[in-house]
C-alpha cells in the first residue's frame, strides 16, 4: 500500500466515526453537521484511493447535507432538482473525464436515491432505502472499486442500524396491536 492509500484509509475510518456518531444525535442540524464532516473526510479518503467518483459524489453530498441544513423542514423542488442534477453531472465528470467509466454508477445511484428518500420519504421508508439499496451500493464501491476499510464498516453499521430500528419499530406496533386487541376484548 502507498502512503497516499495508507491515509486514504486512516480519512475512511475517521469519516467512519463521524458517520456513526452522527445516528447519536436527535437535532437534525447537528445530525447533518456531522453527516457532512463525515462527507468531506469520505471524499479526501475516496481521493487517496483513487475512486474519483466517490469523492466527487461525497463533494456534491457535502452541498446537499449544507442545503438541506439551511432549508430545514421547508424542502423545495428546486433544491432537489439541483442536487440531483449535480451528483449526474459529477458521475458523468468522473465516468469520463477521471476515468471511473461504469463504476461511477455505483456511487451515483445511491446518492440520487438517497437524497429522494431523505426529501420525501418516512423514517421507515429512509431506512428500508437504507437497507436495500443504498448501503449496498456503497458498499460494492468500497469493496470493489476502493477497498475502504472505514467505507465498508460504516456501512455495515448503517445496514445493522437501519435493521435494528424496523424490528423495533415492527415490535411496537405488534405490541400496540396486541393490546389494542385486549382492550378491545375486555
Amino acid at each position: 500500500m502507498t502512503p497516499a492509500e495508507i491515509t486514504g484509509q486512516v480519512f475512511s475510518v475517521l469519516a467512519m466515526s463521524l458517520i456513526i456518531l452522527s445516528f447519536q444525535f436527535k437535532r437534525r442540524s447537528i445530525y447533518y453537521i456531522m453527516q457532512v464532516s463525515g462527507n468531506v473526510l469520505f471524499a479526501v479518503s475516496f481521493l487517496l484511493l483513487g475512486n474519483v467518483a466517490g469523492c466527487l459524489m461525497n463533494a456534491i453530498g457535502i452541498v446537499r447535507g449544507l442545503i438541506m441544513l439551511k432549508l430545514g423542514e421547508r424542502r423545495r423542488t428546486w433544491a432537489l432538482v439541483l442536487i440531483n442534477a449535480l451528483f449526474v453531472a459529477g458521475a458523468a465528470f468522473a465516468g469520463t473525464v477521471g476515468g471511473d467509466g461504469w463504476a461511477c454508477l455505483v456511487s451515483l445511484a445511491p446518492q440520487v436515491i438517497g437524497t429522494f428518500s431523505m426529501w420525501y420519504g418516512s423514517d421507515n421508508a429512509i431506512r428500508w432505502i437504507q437497507l436495500g439499496l443504498i448501503s449496498p451500493l456503497w458498499l460494492t464501491n468500497n469493496i470493489v472499486i476502493s477497498f475502504s476499510i472505514g467505507g465498508i464498516i460504516c456501512e455495515i453499521f448503517c445496514m445493522v442500524s437501519a435493521s435494528i430500528y424496523l424490528i423495533r419499530q415492527l415490535g411496537g406496533r405488534r405490541a400496540a396491536e396486541k393490546q389494542e386487541k385486549n382492550a378491545k376484548g375486555s
